[in-house]
């Protein structure tokens, strides 16, 4: 038990986090941090991290918390304890996950009262459609309003006055809208028009002992009824323009989201966790999700044909998120300059506001390892190069950011 195709918080979904950005939304609270805390295997290394993660949050003088999962089975264990050292240190928590019928809790305690369940498939049971089941804007809004019920029931005393608000940490994404996209000779970004070069997957391929064969190609919108190898993650398109992550310029392209499925070459096993999503592509993907593409949008579809066994090995999976992330790094290259491409303006903020709650996201991540594991701080927003895992840091919690997490500083390897 743990983690399935329609449970799971792609990279994209991090990048668009429907929690993170309703809480920087509202007047009456103060987003005072996000904790990143992965699933552990051993039961004493859960014990320590939700530990950790009730401490982080006492620091930073939390009234409230609200913690989201997209696992279920084991993952709930970590999910438990987290809730339950908050509760110790007198900070409420309403948490997120989906329960439906399949993913009931493994284990319980007397903090645990208040669980938003998203699971959206009428069955209440897990499925192979990335997106069916995920954590959606109305959610979070849900989960907001009973937070502020909760503190108040728990003698959160307002102060006494409300000081003078002043931001910390600014973020522009600049959205550049891609209206075609095509694959050519050369990577290039002209007039709204975005051209993948196919000469460049044979070098990536001969940098990764662990791909046999890499292919990648333009899904235009809604022609998708084609089969698709597992899906391995959604990623934004972005990069840095001014500043470090979580601050500064985000150029974003628009209008077109990046797909990365595998396959093992010889054996044909489709990479999974509980159920892999392999199929026809408009039957396997619920659209318009926080972690899914428009409906709309053109994919640059990126497929690893792995080497025999590799497409159940940490070291194969993280070559194919490494493979892809060299894709959309040609594409970076072109985007430090697009003077004739029209963009719109998306701006968040890290805002301190005397007076009001203070509240902590937790996000419960992967961290097993193989196609279950998350990594932090990547080089470029979405992206996996540079990053670390959190498998090897023994799923220490990390704390970052809303404009961070907004930023895209949480890859998700699934």
């Amino acid at each position: 038990m743990g983690l399935g195709p329609s449970t799971k918080m792609t990279t994209l979904h991090h990048y668009n986090c429907p929690v993170t950005q309703t809480l920087m939304k509202d007047d009456e609270l103060e987003l005072c941090g996000i904790i990143v805390n992965g699933v552990s295997e051993g039961f004493d290394d859960k014990v320590y991290s939700a530990v950790r993660t009730g401490e982080i949050a006492e620091a930073v003088r939390a009234d409230g918390a609200i913690v989201a999962i997209d696992g279920w089975g084991n993952h709930h264990i970590d999910f438990v304890n987290i809730i339950e050292q908050l509760g110790l240190k007198k900070i409420p928590a309403i948490a997120l996950s989906y329960i439906g019928l399949q993913g009931r809790l493994v284990c319980t305690n007397n903090y645990v009262d208040t669980i938003i369940d998203f699971n959206k498939n009428e069955s209440g049971y897990e499925s192979c459609i990335v997106g069916d089941n995920n954590l959606t804007g109305f959610d979070a809004m849900k989960a907001v309003a009973l937070l502020k019920n909760k503190m108040k029931k728990w003698n959160k005393k307002e102060a006494d006055k409300l000081g003078r608000e002043f931001t910390i940490r600014k973020l522009t994404r600049k959205n550049y809208r891609i209206n075609e996209a095509k694959i050519g000779d050369k990577t290039s970004i002209s007039k709204s028009i975005l051209t993948v070069g196919n000469n460049i997957t044979e070098v990536i391929v001969n940098r990764e002992p662990k791909i046999k064969e890499m292919r990648i190609q333009i899904i235009k919108p809604r022609e998708h009824h084609f089969f698709v190898n597992s899906n391995l993650d959604f990623m934004p398109i972005a990069c840095k323009m001014l500043g470090k992550a979580g601050e500064g310029e985000t150029a974003v392209l628009s209008g077109i989201t990046a797909m990365l499925t595998g396959v093992e070459g010889e054996s044909g096993f489709q990479p999974s966790n509980i159920g892999s999503s392999e199929g026809y592509l408009d039957y396997q993907v619920k659209y318009n999700q926080a972690g899914t593409p428009k409906s709309d949008d053109f994919i640059l579809h990126i497929d690893i044909i792995f080497e025999k066994g590799e497409g159940r090995t940490a070291k194969g999976i993280q070559a194919a998120h490494r493979a892809a992330d060299y894709v959309l790094e040609e594409i970076r290259n072109n985007m430090i300059s697009m003077p004739d491409t029209p963009y719109t303006r998306e701006e968040f903020n890290d805002v301190v506001k005397p007076g009001r709650k203070k509240v902590i996201l937790v996000k419960i991540t992967s961290g097993l390892g193989n196609m279950y594991d998350t990594s932090i701080f990547p080089d470029q927003p979405g992206g996996y190069i540079g990053s670390r895992l959190l498998m090897s840091t023994k799923n220490t919690p990390v704390i970052i950011s809303p404009c961070q997490c907004m930023d895209g500083v949480i890859h998700s390897l699934l």
